[in-house]
C-alpha cells in the first residue's frame, strides 16, 4: 500500500474477515454464515486488466462472496490505494494479491484451471456448459484441489496462448445480441454461484427492531367500527351497499394478517379522517371510537344542492 490514506480505511482497527455490520438485513452474529474452508482453494486470476476500476470491482465482488485469493497478471495502472476507494475495507484482499508476468506462472500451482471466455474457439478445447463448469470447480475445491478462475482483459479477453494454460473453458450465457460482460459482472456471476453452493443464500433475515404481536379480534373489531365511521363521514355509502363493502374490506384486512401496531395505525388514520372533517366543518362532531356504535347521521351538515 502507498502512504496515502484512503478515506475508506476504517479509523478504528477491525478485522475485515469477522466484522459484522449491524445495519445489514441479514443476521450479523458469530454463528452466522462464514466462508467455508474450501474457498481458500479458489484463486481469482485477472489477466492484464486495463482499468483499476475493474480490479476494484472484482475485489469488491470477492469480498461480497467471501473469497480472498487474488492473482494479477501484468495489470495496467494498478494502484492499491485507488482500489481501496472502489472496494471499501478490502485491504486484506488487495495487500495479499500476488503479481505474475505470465498466466502459466500465475497458475503453476493450480490443479484445475477454468477460463472464462466469450469468444468462439476455432481450436477444440475442453469446453463446458457454465453450470457444469461451476460444479466442476466447486467439486475440485471441496476435494482440496487448488482451483483458478481465469478472467481475460477487458478489450480482447484471453489469447490462444493464454487459453493453452487452462484446463477447461466456459462461457456465461448472455443475450446473443449483446454478449459482452463487464469484468466485475462476470466475476460476480461466477463467484456468486460458488457462494450459493456454500449456503450463502440461506442466511436468515434479521428480525425487525420493532415487533408487535398479531392483532386480536377485539382490536380488529374496533378497527372495522372506526373504518365504517370514516366512510360514513365522507358519505362513501351513498351509492354502494354498506354490508357488501364492509364485508369485502373485512376479508381483505383479515387476509393482510395485521399485527397490533398496524391495526392501531389504521385505526388512528380513520379516526383522524373524522377529526379533519370536524375541523373543516364538514361534520359537527368526531363521534365515538371503537365498537360502541351509535347513530352519527345527525352529526353531518347537509348542504342545500340548490345553494351551490
Amino acid at each position: 500500500m502507498t502512504e496515502r490514506r484512503s478515506r475508506f480505511v476504517r479509523r478504528t482497527p477491525q478485522d475485515p474477515l469477522t466484522r459484522r455490520d449491524e445495519a445489514l438485513a441479514f443476521v450479523a452474529a458469530d454463528d452466522t454464515w462464514r466462508p467455508p474452508a474450501w474457498f481458500s482453494n479458489v484463486a481469482v486470476v485477472l489477466v492484464e486488466p486495463t482499468d483499476p476500476v475493474n480490479i476494484g470491482g472484482v475485489v469488491r465482488v470477492m469480498a461480497n462472496t467471501g473469497f480472498l485469493g487474488l492473482r494479477l497478471v501484468r495489470p495496467v495502472g494498478f494502484d492499491p490505494w485507488h482500489v481501496g476507494g472502489i472496494a471499501h475495507y478490502t485491504q486484506h484482499i488487495v495487500e495479499s494479491a500476488s503479481m505474475s508476468q505470465s498466466l502459466p506462472a500465475a497458475v503453476a500451482d493450480r490443479q484445475f484451471v477454468l477460463a472464462l471466455t466469450g469468444k468462439h474457439q476455432r481450436v477444440e478445447r475442453n469446453a463446458m456448459a457454465f453450470r457444469d463448469a461451476i460444479a466442476a470447480a466447486a467439486t475440485a475445491a471441496m476435494a482440496g484441489q487448488a482451483v483458478a478462475l481465469v478472467f481475460g482483459r477487458e478489450d480482447w479477453g484471453l489469447s490462444n496462448e493464454m487459453l493453452d494454460a487452462c484446463h477447461a473453458v466456459t462461457t456465461i450465457p448472455t443475450n446473443p445480441a449483446y454478449p459482452s460482460l463487464n469484468l466485475a459482472q462476470a466475476a460476480l456471476l461466477v463467484l456468486y454461484q460458488l457462494f450459493e453452493r456454500a449456503g450463502g443464500e440461506e442466511q436468515a433475515y434479521r428480525r425487525p427492531r420493532k415487533t408487535a404481536s398479531m392483532a386480536t379480534s377485539e382490536l380488529l373489531e374496533d378497527l372495522f367500527a372506526d373504518l365504517e365511521r370514516a366512510l360514513d363521514a365522507i358519505q362513501f355509502f351513498g351509492s354502494r351497499s354498506r354490508a357488501s363493502t364492509l364485508r369485502s374490506l373485512r376479508v381483505a384486512l383479515f387476509r393482510a394478517r395485521l399485527d397490533a401496531r398496524e391495526a392501531s395505525l389504521l385505526r388512528a388514520m380513520f379516526i383522524e379522517v373524522r377529526k379533519f372533517l370536524r375541523r373543516k366543518g364538514v361534520i359537527d362532531a368526531v363521534g365515538p371510537v371503537g365498537r360502541q356504535r351509535t347513530p352519527i347521521s345527525a352529526t353531518f351538515k347537509v348542504s342545500d344542492p340548490d345553494s351551490e
